[in-house]
């Protein structure tokens, strides 16, 4: 894989000609309001992901570190720009809004982060296989609702917001999916362990530490009605491209168990 494609160019989020006095004018609906607390919030989550990637024996390696600095670097900065475009309409955070959505991350996450961390000790050479995985679907997943997101807004700040974040999104999932399956291809044991992994755990980015109610919202506020169906079409198709994963349907089977949340 050649690495220096996903580093070159890399950098700081530019807001460069972002018209703000247009989406003061403008403004947002109650949807976009939500939504984009929901993707500031999970954007500054970013680096307790990184810390628990870090526990990988693969996170030493020279191409994945230097990746992981990029991608965290942009992260924040994706953070930074959509609490910024909040304000700007009104919306100001608190103070320790960062910490305050930390603190309400589920059990479940938890557990997940302390077996993950179990697993990548017993499973050195195969558990980042797993991860890459995940981080695949989730980029793949937070692209395909800034594309959304920038596509349905009247405000045009939000939708330039949305397409300069939806490039740099699409560079993060193209390194954790070639990431994953050149390490898929090499091990039979990655592959039965990232089919069994992210059949029982997997979740979508921001289920961790949002409830079922809000990834609910979020979903039918970015893909409404047929939408969604095109979403996991979307999702489990590129899944299936991995080696030893076709036929998960991961984001068919927790959008079905979503359609019953309430509103």
């Amino acid at each position: 894989m050649d690495q220096d494609r996903y580093i070159d160019g890399t950098g700081r989020l530019d807001l460069s000609g972002i018209d703000w006095n247009a989406a003061r004018c403008v403004g947002l609906t109650d949807d976009e309001r939500f939504v984009l607390s929901y993707f500031a919030d999970i954007e500054s989550q970013t680096i307790a992901y990184l810390r628990d990637l870090l526990l990988m024996k693969d996170a030493l390696a020279p191409r994945t570190m230097a990746f992981l600095t990029v991608w965290n670097y942009e992260e924040f900065f994706h953070g930074r720009a959509l609490t910024r475009l909040l304000a700007e309409c009104g919306d100001r955070p608190g103070e320790h809004r960062v910490a305050d959505v930390r603190a309400h991350a589920r059990i479940s996450e938890r557990v997940q982060a302390f077996g993950a961390n179990l697993l990548s000790r017993v499973f050195r050479d195969s558990f980042p296989a797993v991860y890459y995985c995940w981080g695949a679907i989730n980029e793949l997943t937070t692209l395909q609702g800034y594309e959304a997101l920038g596509a349905a807004t009247r405000n045009p700040a939000l939708a330039e917001l949305c397409r300069r974040i939806a490039k740099q999104e699409r560079r993060h999932f193209a390194w954790y999916f070639n990431s994953a399956r050149e390490l898929l291809r090499a091990s039979p044991t990655a592959r039965r362990l990232a089919r069994t992994l992210l059949r029982l755990a997997w979740s979508p980015v921001g289920a961790g530490v949002k409830t079922d109610r809000e990834v609910a919202r979020l979903v039918r506020s970015l893909f409404p009605g047929s939408q969604a169906a095109s979403l996991s079409a979307t999702i489990d198709r590129r899944v299936d491209a991995l080696p030893g994963l076709a036929d998960l349907a991961l984001m068919t089977r927790y959008l079905g168990r979503l359609s019953t949340a309430p509103c």
